[in-house]
Order: C-alpha cells, then sequence, then structure tokens
C-alpha cells in the first residue's frame, strides 16, 4: 500500500465519486438533485467505511430511485455496470503506485500526495469518458438489453463481487507491486469470459425469441385460413340463397306489383347488409398488401382478436408494405403495444378502432386511432407503470418511447381530444 496524505486522499475518494455520478447519470438519466445529496454521501461513508461503500451506494441508489413494486432491472444493472467501471477504472489507475516506486517519488510530502491523486483521477476520467462513448457509439444499451435482462445482473453482479473481493485480498496482504501483472490479466480474463457468456447466452435468447415469432406466426395464418374457409362456405351459402332471392324477384316483376317488387328489393337488401357486415374479408380485404411476414402475422392476429371481441374497425392499407428500416422484432413490439391499448380502451364500451398503413416515397406512416371513455394524461401514460386495469402493473407507453429513442428515423406522436385517441408512427426511410 501506499501512503496518501489524508486530506488528499480524501479530496481524491470525493472526486472518484463525483466521476461515478457522472457516469451513472449517463446511463441512468436520473434528476440530478438527489445524486448530488448522493455524492456526499457516499464520500463520506467512504472516509469512515472503506470499500463497504460500494454496497452502500448500491442501495442507496435503489432506494432512491425505484418508485414501482417489480424489479426494475434498469436501475439494477445500471448501478452494477457503475461500480464496475468504477472498480476497474480505479484499479487501473492505481498502477501508477508502480511508477512512483521505480522513480522513487514520495508521496508522503503534500506535493507527491497531489501529484499521485491527480493522475489517478485523470486516468479514472479519461477511461470513464471512453466507456460512455464506446456505449454510446455502439448502443450498448441495446445490444446487451441493459432495461430487462436479469442474465445482466447475474453475470456482471457475478464480476462485481469476484473482482471487489480479489482487490480486498491485495490491498489486505499489501502486495499491490507484486501482483499488479497478475492481477491485471486475471481481471481482463474475467470480463472477457463474462463478455462472451454474455453474448452467447443473449444470442440464445433471441433465437429462442424468433423462434416463438415463427409459431405465432403460423398461428395466426393457420387462424386466418380457418376463417377464410368458414367465409368460403358462408359465401357458398349466401350465393344458393342469393341466386333463390333473385329468381323469386324475377317472377314478381312478371306479375307488375310495384309494392311487392319493392318488398323483396328491401329484404334482399338486408340479407345482403347483414352478410357483408359479418364476413372477415371486409376486414381483411387490404392484408395481402403488408408483405412482410412478422407483420401480417402480428395484424391476423390482432384483428382477429378485434373482430371476436365485437369491436367496430376499419384496415386500410392499399400500398404495398414491404422494406422496413428498423428491426423487425422492435417494429411488431411497438405495434403490439400500441394495438392492445386500443383494444383495452374499446372493449368494454364496444369502442372504434381505424388503422391504417400509408406507404409513401420517403416515409411508411402507421395510424392507429380508437375511440375513448375516460381521459388521462399522456404525459402520465408515458411513465413506467402506468395502467387502467386493477391489480396490473402495466407499462402504459413507456416501452414505446425506449423503442422510438433507439432509432432517429422513428417518430411516434400522440394526440387526444374528447372522442379519439390518435397514435402516430412514421419511419423515415
Amino acid at each position: 500500500m501506499i501512503y496518501i496524505v489524508p486530506l488528499v486522499y480524501n479530496i481524491g475518494q470525493i472526486l472518484t465519486w463525483g466521476i461515478f455520478y457522472c457516469v451513472f447519470n449517463q446511463l441512468f438519466r436520473p434528476k440530478v438533485y438527489p445524486l448530488i445529496v448522493l455524492w456526499i454521501f457516499s464520500s463520506f461513508s467512504q472516509i469512515f467505511l472503506g470499500n463497504w461503500s460500494y454496497f452502500i451506494t448500491a442501495i442507496l441508489l435503489y432506494l432512491t430511485f425505484e418508485h414501482h413494486p417489480k424489479i426494475n432491472f434498469f436501475l439494477i444493472n445500471t448501478i452494477i455496470l457503475s461500480s464496475l467501471l468504477r472498480l476497474i477504472s480505479e484499479f487501473f489507475a492505481d498502477t501508477t503506485t508502480i511508477v512512483f516506486y521505480d522513480y522513487h517519488i514520495s508521496t508522503k510530502s503534500l506535493f507527491g500526495s497531489i501529484s499521485f491523486v491527480l493522475i489517478t483521477v485523470i486516468i479514472e476520467l479519461a477511461l470513464n469518458l471512453c466507456f460512455i462513448l464506446t456505449y454510446r457509439y455502439f448502443n450498448l444499451e441495446e445490444h446487451w438489453n441493459i432495461k430487462h435482462s436479469y442474465l445482466f445482473t447475474l453475470l456482471f453482479g457475478y464480476l462485481f463481487i469476484v473482482i471487489y473481493f480479489f482487490m480486498q485480498i491485495i490491498q489486505n496482504y499489501q502486495a499491490y507491486s507484486d501482483l499488479v501483472s497478475g492481477a491485471m490479466l486475471f481481471i481482463l480474463i474475467q470480463c472477457a469470459f463474462i463478455v462472451i457468456l454474455f453474448l452467447k447466452s443473449d444470442q440464445t435468447q433471441k433465437e429462442a425469441y424468433s423462434r416463438e415469432l415463427t409459431k405465432e406466426q403460423l398461428k395466426n395464418l393457420k387462424m386466418y385460413t380457418d376463417q377464410l374457409e368458414h367465409d368460403q362456405i358462408n359465401l357458398q351459402k349466401f350465393e344458393h340463397n342469393y341466386k333463390k332471392t333473385i329468381s323469386g324477384l324475377r317472377r314478381i316483376t312478371q306479375t307488375s306489383d310495384y309494392s311487392e317488387i319493392q318488398k323483396s328489393l328491401t329484404n334482399l337488401e338486408s340479407y345482403s347488409d347483414s352478410y357483408f357486415d359479418n364476413i372477415s374479408m371486409q376486414l381483411f380485404k387490404d392484408l395481402n398488401n403488408v408483405q412482410n411476414p412478422y407483420l401480417k402475422s402480428l395484424f391476423i392476429s390482432k384483428l382477429t382478436l378485434i373482430s371476436q371481441k365485437k369491436i367496430n374497425c376499419h384496415f386500410e392499407c392499399q400500398d404495398v408494405v414491404d422494406k422496413l428500416n428498423i428491426n423487425i422484432f422492435d417494429l411488431v413490439r411497438l405495434l403490439g403495444i400500441s394495438l392492445d391499448n386500443a383494444i383495452e380502451a374499446t372493449a368494454k364500451n364496444k369502442g372504434e378502432i381505424q388503422i391504417a398503413l400509408i406507404q409513401e416515397s420517403k416515409q411508411l406512416s402507421i395510424i392507429i386511432n380508437n375511440t375513448i371513455f375516460s381521459h388521462n394524461d399522456v404525459t402520465k401514460m408515458m411513465q413506467d407503470g402506468f395502467t387502467t386495469k386493477k391489480n396490473h402493473s402495466g407499462f402504459g407507453l413507456v416501452n414505446v418511447a425506449d423503442i422510438e429513442k433507439k432509432y432517429p428515423n422513428l417518430f411516434v406522436q400522440y394526440r387526444q381530444n374528447h372522442h379519439w385517441f390518435n397514435l402516430t408512427i412514421v419511419i423515415i426511410k
């Protein structure tokens, strides 16, 4: 261990915790005011309790920013990642001890202590800055699924615990300078192992999700085929009855009984309307223009559900929709949430839903309108945990907003008046 003037050491810890909270703020994007209070508390806990401040800070962060009964994996994973980054950057920064030993620079003097702390803080700042830039450039939040992955929690939590206790052993036995090369190799191997294992497991999960979507697609296509077969049977019955009615009408015209002709025409019109109102082909008539199989499967599923719930619905897609400039799984998830919200809002009161896909030269617009019978603040609906159902954790529109943030060419707009809720999704080519 190296001796540092206590006052300089404490200032260094305050600066180090400041870097930690800057990283946490960049990853989680919370309100700044609570972070300032926690920064002061973490600094004092480091001074008086040493490295136990890691765990104290983690608990305080979770209690401060967790407001819902369900587990917030995004908050937990952000705390673990920020703590792990601080631990690793602190270790690499402390390797400057070797330089001070080699050049016989004493840290017992005020100048030596200040130099050592300043160099380590600059190294930690540089490493953390590099990570933040890498995190944003490669969109690691999405690729690592930090907002929802319990696997990330387990693997990176394990990595933090292993490195933390390994560092404690080195410091307690004062073998830092002797084991620094081995420690660096150990940390690098552990990090590489965890990252590879996580990426492999994440890939397996994505493949499983893709298989589930494929199964759902086949299920929906079968549902669509069964419905068409049912409509075909009804069409044959309608054709038979229609010909009989026309034949009867022809006989009536020969009698020149105009009142009977008018009555027969009215009956024919009513019979035709009742048939065409109930046939699903009116609802699915534009579905052939949706060329993407995953998107078509989603609309088959949701339109069938709408039909089963006796909700008045109009679906329109007059242009061919095939090429999409965002990940299809994200689009399916986004539309699935939006359509479920529309169905939930209209099911009880037998409201109306309007769905339109408009393909233009430079953009695809998806419009979902539904009638509303109660008003909710759109800002409140965007908050995590919002729902109109009792005893339900809910997602509101927060997941839609999360998907929107991933794509610069994706825009989602909400409007609400006294009778309608309007959702417009625009994908720029």
